[in-house]
């Protein structure tokens, strides 16, 4: 039961990061061994930073939820940094910089945290896989246990470059974090 749960998180992060796709449908690009994140998502991850975000979430919520926000779906194709590029720069809609200016902040302000923090939080996902549920993985010989194998290798390679701080940061702020799952809401 734990291995298929393990499974399914690992589907859903891959499903978010990786780029997902349509069901049924199958691309031949081969992962990227070398891809980097933006600058902003391996900077320093402070706890001035946290504190500062989760006292401006309640009002980028709203704000995101007033412009209608609602994440997009990956493009085929795409790997866990343009994912989080397009998640994150999706963010930025008419209205939320004067929302967040309102509050002593801005979108300036906010999209580096928001950066490093879900780059964080991708890194504590991959770290948290089971070497069990990847052997599982790297067994079956189906084209979509391949595929899943090479997201998930390119996705740790990219979560590799996260500082070690970073993740401890987010992880110290877990509870707090559970927030992030109504943004928008």
């Amino acid at each position: 039961m734990r291995t298929v749960a393990l499974i399914a998180v690992f589907v859903v992060l891959a499903g978010v990061f990786c780029g997902g796709g349509k069901p049924g449908s199958q691309t031949n690009k081969p992962a990227a061994a070398a891809v980097k994140w933006p600058a902003e998502a391996t900077g320093t991850l402070t706890e001035d930073e946290m504190v500062q975000f989760f006292k401006i979430l309640p009002t980028f919520s709203a704000a995101l939820k007033a412009g209608n926000w609602a994440p997009k779906p990956p493009n085929e194709g795409d790997g866990p940094v343009v994912s989080l590029v397009n998640f994150v720069e999706g963010m930025n809609l008419p209205g939320v910089d004067d929302s967040l200016k309102k509050v002593g902040s801005s979108w300036g302000v906010l999209r580096p945290t928001l950066y490093k923090l879900f780059a964080a939080s991708a890194a504590l996902s991959i770290d948290a896989a089971s070497p069990e549920m990847i052997a599982q993985m790297r067994k079956d010989t189906s084209a979509a246990a391949q595929k899943g194998v090479k997201d998930y290798d390119a996705f740790k390679s990219a979560c590799s470059q996260i500082p070690d701080a970073n993740k401890q940061v987010v992880a110290k702020h877990q509870q707090e974090m559970q927030a992030l799952q109504t943004l928008g809401h």
